[in-house]
């Protein structure tokens, strides 16, 4: 694997007088993501990305041998480059097994398929969050936090998750915190009830929570003026 760790892109970049913006312009890469990557965060790279990275340096220093110049460089080895690139948690590969979670009694066909269908919907838009380019913003010393497009790309996507582990969970009942199928409202001041609250349309959608007495009234009235 041909690859190139944080510290080997910074010395090479000191020993061919190259800044960062230097290399963003010619590779393509933004400052801030070869910043980070030299300083920690090697996730901002992928491995064909780092191959690109390692081909510019490689190219840099036949140019500058030609011109007289000498300089000594070394990239690998692999062994440090993979463990510098891979910090992110492993997800292990298992054999394709059928999951089954208990559904209540309680819970009619019709609501079933509506729940599962939100869940679907809501997965569509997780994929579309979790997929965005975590943007940061660049600072004037270092590079900044990430956007505000990005942070509530966050907050959307937990958002999503949350009611998507909430609405199976309703399925099956959750008695320690008194969620089921039968539980008509969800009352009081806890974190549950405020999530559903934030999320209301979505259960609604799925059929696990009725319409709220002011959106009954409006539809009512609706009727009357129709």
């Amino acid at each position: 694997m041909i690859t190139i760790t944080p510290d080997q892109s910074r010395q090479a970049r000191r020993e061919l007088g190259l800044s960062q913006a230097d290399v963003a312009a010619e590779t393509g890469f933004k400052r801030p993501y070869i910043s980070d990557y030299e300083n920690g965060i090697p996730q901002r790279f992928t491995a064909t990305q780092l191959r690109k990275l390692r081909t510019f340096y490689e190219a840099k220093l036949a140019e500058a041998r030609e011109a007289g110049e000498e300089v000594e460089l070394t990239f690998g080895d692999d062994s440090l480059a993979a463990e510098a690139v891979s910090p992110q948690p492993a997800i292990e590969a298992v054999k394709a097994k059928r999951f089954h979670f208990p559904v209540d009694d309680a819970v009619t066909d019709e609501t079933l398929a509506s729940v599962l269908a939100t869940i679907r919907a809501n997965d569509r838009k997780v994929a579309d969050l979790l997929t965005m380019v975590a943007e940061r913003e660049e600072g004037f010393f270092s590079d900044g936090d990430y956007t505000e497009e990005v942070r509530q790309a966050f907050r959307d996507a937990f958002s999503l998750l949350s009611c998507n582990y909430l609405m199976v969970r309703v399925l099956g009942g959750w008695p320690e915190i008194g969620l089921s199928a039968a539980t008509e409202n969800i009352l009081g001041d806890t974190v549950l009830a405020a999530i559903i609250g934030s999320a209301r349309d979505t259960f609604e959608a799925a059929g696990l929570v009725g319409a709220t007495k002011e959106k009954e009234a409006v539809e009512v009235e609706g009727e009357a003026v129709a």
